[in-house]
């Protein structure tokens, strides 16, 4: 079982929506601020769901443990270079400004409270860390994620090294199916922004094979925070 028997009986008796998320998704909560894909309204349903999790009673995020386990071959790195992005975008603002004043414009520049943003992402994704509950592997998640490689089946792709991916996904369909089975008739949504290993290619929509396993337990897709709290009702 992905998840022992008590926390399945917890679970269902909550009755709350289920959020699992994979690495990127979470990692997304501290990445670089001046990347272009990032979107407000994604941030502050992330913040949203966050709040709701932390009540105990109106969400419940699932996070695989290969998950945790890349999060800390990850953090640092995100996390630096998160840094380092922010500070050369405000050394670029200020070059910026500088030119533009010396052509008249005129008007005070502030960016300084861009300082610390980091260090407060950070934060915010280590209360991801901690309100969310384990969702162990085992023999038979491993089985299924080396069969889904070899298939290969979504999120797989010949001449890739998938096998972190799928145990991650072979984690959630099991715990989705325990929960289903045990009585549980909540939203159970997997968010994963790496849409490049769930769409059809140039598309965006998911690959029907994992379409399929996703519909077998009733478990939705999201790309992002916004989309993930639009599926649970939230």
């Amino acid at each position: 079982m992905s998840l022992a028997a008590g926390d399945i009986t917890d679970l269902v008796g909550l009755g709350a929506p289920i959020l699992c998320v994979d690495t990127c998704t979470i990692l997304d909560v501290m990445r670089d601020i001046t990347r272009e894909s990032i979107k407000i309204h994604d941030v502050k349903a992330g913040l949203a769901l966050l709040a709701s999790a932390e009540t105990r009673k109106d969400l419940v995020v699932l996070v695989a443990n290969q998950v945790m386990a890349e999060l800390d071959v990850h953090l640092t790195e995100i996390e630096q270079e998160a840094a380092t992005k922010l500070t050369r975008f405000r050394v670029q603002a200020q070059r910026i400004h500088d030119i533009a004043t010396e052509f008249g414009a005129s008007g005070a520049l502030q960016t300084q409270h861009l300082h610390g943003h980091v260090v407060r992402a950070r934060a915010a994704l280590d209360r991801w860390v901690a309100v969310a509950k384990p969702a162990p592997g085992n023999d038979g998640i491993t089985a299924r994620a080396f069969a889904r490689v070899n298939a290969p089946r979504t999120p797989a792709r010949k001449g890739k090294d998938s096998m972190k991916d799928c145990v991650v996904v072979e984690t959630y369909l099991e715990a989705a199916q325990e929960l289903r089975t045990a009585g549980l008739t909540a939203p159970i949504v997997f968010a994963s922004s790496n849409t490049n290993e769930y769409y059809v290619s140039a598309g965006s929509h998911l690959s029907s094979d994992i379409a399929a396993d996703f519909l077998a337990v009733r478990m939705n897709y999201a790309p992002n925070f916004g989309a993930a709290k639009h599926n649970m009702g939230l």
